[in-house]
Order: structure tokens, then sequence, then C-alpha cells
């Protein structure tokens, strides 16, 4: 009994030694501590602020200790900590800024140009379609122009139309040109006068039926009646409609032709609604023809249509909108190079923003809720800022607020920056805890 009481005291003043010998190490030590000098690191010759765990960066001690695996704490230099000027701001050392590459570039003013690119699609001008049709009816005698897509001029025989019309019609005008020939030395004005009006009355219905002045006054020269009427091309196109044969019956009105002069095209893209601002009359545009690159025109817009456009499902047989504005150039087309319904790429330049403050997109950290900028404000401070942006081109954000004229902003290794912002920014928060 006694030999195990002497066994209990010895382990019981080892426990104590060893109870007492942590409690120095933890707590004794810590407390010595307190009234020592700042510590400076004999390597860079700066203050040790505080040591940081090296596995978890938000376990700090104010002296230096090791961890749970043997590690020792990491020290936290002065040169990072947090400025007295202004929450955030990090300190950091020339060799430091060397070491991670950090550049910065001047806030400054300039105007912010964007290129929009669209497809566009060439059709027809409107008010260069013409559909060739008579005031009368007969059958077709002759066609001259028998195909489709072929070139026509101005003036160029198109058919002959066989009509019992015309030919009364020539008959009349014969006869009262024949009747004035007789009447113009009658001694009676009367007489005279009314085969004037006759004349005049048979010329006028030759003229609704579209003969022309020539046609009618080689008629009454030659006095030989034209069997069939010759309907000649107005214009310069091509035909891209023939609805008649040879042999055919006609009737007044119906149409025989329609023609379509491609000299000058219309172009057709679409733009998004959020570009639509930025898109105005006049505004010229590089066309470019998707089968030559190498060719280029040059147009102005001449329309921007008023509604969204339309597109339909095939599948699902029905129409749905588009979030697309419709605009429309107007191209000369003189060697007829551009096709009806060929595909081009068109490209806008347009002025975004006009003097406007504005920074490298590559130097504003968009977290999805807030844009920051890292502004350097010299001798190695560096200051987190919040800032609101605008329009965004040629590789410049347009900034509505948050910095100044003239201030610098970190364009390479600002996330760097502002992730050792946050970090001090936390550690200087949790210093009274």
């Amino acid at each position: 009994m006694k030999k195990r009481l002497i066994d209990l005291l010895i382990v019981f003043l080892i426990g104590t030694i060893i109870g007492l010998g942590i409690f120095y190490r933890e707590y004794l030590s810590t407390a010595l501590n307190l009234f020592k000098k700042e510590e400076v690191s004999p390597r860079t010759g700066k203050k040790v602020q505080f040591y940081r765990h090296p596995m978890n960066p938000t376990v700090t001690s104010p002296t230096p200790k090791k961890d749970e695996m043997g590690m020792d704490y990491i020290p936290v230099y002065e040169e990072a900590g947090v400025s007295e000027e202004s929450p955030g701001t990090v300190v950091i050392s020339p060799e430091k800024i060397q070491k991670t590459g950090v550049k910065s570039e001047e806030v400054i003013k300039r105007t912010l140009r964007r290129t929009i690119r669209t497809v566009g699609r060439v059709d027809h001008d409107e008010a260069r379609v013409y559909d060739i049709n008579t005031k009368i009816g007969g059958w077709v005698e002759k066609l001259y122009v028998n195909r489709t897509d072929q070139m026509v001029h101005p003036g160029e025989k198109l058919l002959e139309i066989y009509s019992p019309d015309l030919v009364s019609a020539q008959e009349e005008f014969l006869l009262a040109f024949s009747a004035i020939e007789k009447m113009k030395d009658s001694p009676y004005p009367e007489v005279k006068g009314g085969a004037e009006s006759l004349l005049e009355g048979a010329r006028q219905r030759l003229k609704y039926l579209d003969i022309s002045d020539d046609q009618i006054k080689r008629l009454g020269e030659d006095g030989k009646i034209t069997r069939t009427m010759t309907i000649y091309a107005p214009v310069h196109g091509i035909v891209t409609e023939k609805m008649v044969n040879e042999g055919m019956k006609i009737e007044p009105g119906e149409m025989l032709y329609k023609i379509i002069d491609h000299s000058v095209v219309w172009v057709y893209g679409e733009v998004y609604e959020y570009e639509l601002p930025f898109i105005k009359i006049g505004q010229k545009a590089r066309i470019i023809p998707s089968y030559t690159p190498a060719k280029e025109y040059t147009a102005s817009i001449n329309n921007i249509y008023t509604h969204f456009g339309t597109v339909r499902h095939e599948a699902e047989s029905k129409m749905e909108e588009s979030r697309t504005a419709k605009i429309r150039f107007e191209l000369h087309n003189p060697e007829h190079k551009l096709k009806l319904g060929m595909y081009v790429n068109v490209e806008l330049a347009v002025d975004v923003a006009t003097n406007a403050l504005s920074v490298p997109d590559s130097s504003v950290i968009d977290t999805g809720t807030r844009q920051v900028v890292i502004v350097d404000r010299g001798d190695g401070r560096f200051e987190p800022r919040d800032v609101k942006v605008g329009a965004q081109a040629d590789g410049y954000y347009q900034i509505l607020s948050g910095v100044k004229e003239g201030e610098k902003v970190v364009t390479s290794a600002n996330f760097l920056i502002d992730s050792e912002s946050s970090f001090r920014a936390a550690l200087q928060g949790m210093k009274g805890h």
C-alpha cells in the first residue's frame, strides 16, 4: 500500500511539472513578449506586424509560434499592411511591383468607337421595278424576249401584238386625217373646225393605246395601217418574270413581263435592340461580299425601319417577332456583280461615347454585382475603388463615376493586388477579436 501511494505521488508531481511547463510556454512567454520591443526582420529591416498560420490565413498570432504540424507561422511585414489613408489600401515595395509585373495607365478622355458587324442581304430597289402590260386586248404575234433573266435596254423590242381595236383606231385616224386635208380649203370655218376636232380625237385615242407621237406621225405620212403594235422596253434591266407566249390571247391590263433595274440595289441588314441608339441615317458602312473579301463597297444608311422584324418557324408554321431592327443601304451596282438574294458582310463604325472618361477594360474587375479598379497612388500605394462603368468599345470602358481624369489605374496584376487588399481588409476587421 505504501509503495502504491509513492507511485501515485510521483505521477502527480510529474503531471504538475508538465502542466507548469505548458502554462509558462503558452501564457507567460506571450505576456513577456507584450513588453518586448517590436520585432524587426534582420534580412529586410522591416517591422513584423503579426504572424499568419501557414495553412489557414484567418488564424494569426502576435508572436512567433508553430502550428499543429510543427510548421512556423509566416511573418507579415509592415509593407503589406493597411494604409491609414483609406480602407483596403495596399503598400507594395518596388521590388515586388517589378516581380509581379504591375503596370498602370492614366485615366484620360477619349472618343470610344465600336464596329457593329452584321450580315446583309441584297435585294432590288422597289422604285426600279417595272410591270409591262398593254391597254388593248389581242393576240401575241411575235416574242422578241422569250426567256427570263434576259438583259434588255430602253427601246428594245419585247413583243408584237395584233389587236382589232388598234386597227380600227388607226383607220379612224386616217379617215380624220384625209378629211382635214379635204376641208382645209373649205370656206366654212365650222366644217374645218369639226374635221380638226375629229383628227385630234383620233390622235388622242392612239396615244391612249400607247402609240408614240413618232408612230402617229409616220401613220399620217405613209397612210399605211400597222397590223400589229410593238411593245418596247422602257428601262434598262433584267426580265425576272415572263407571263406570255407566242399566240397567246391577252386582255387589257394583263401583265406580260416584270423588269427590274439592278444598276442600283438595296442591302438589308439587321441590328440588335441594344445597338439601335448608335445607328443613324446617313452613317457609312463597309459592305464586303462573302465570295470576294478583296472587293469592298461603301454605302450609307438611307432607312431605319420603325418596327422589329418577324421570323417564320416552318416546323411550327407560325410567325414570331425577332429582337432585331432592319436597316437599309442603297448601293450602286453598274456591273451587276451583286446578285439579288446574295449575302454580304456589313461593318458599321459607330461612336458610342464622345469625350468620355475611360480606362482600359483590363483594369476593371467585374464581380457581377460591382466593378472595381485599383488606383495607383504612387510610392507603392494601391487603393481599390468602386466605379460605375458605361459603354465599352475599342478595349476601353467609359467611367461614369469613381475615378478622376489624371489618376492612374492598374492594368496588369490588378487581381493580385485586389486579393491582397481584400485579405488585409478582412484581417483589419478581425484585429479587435
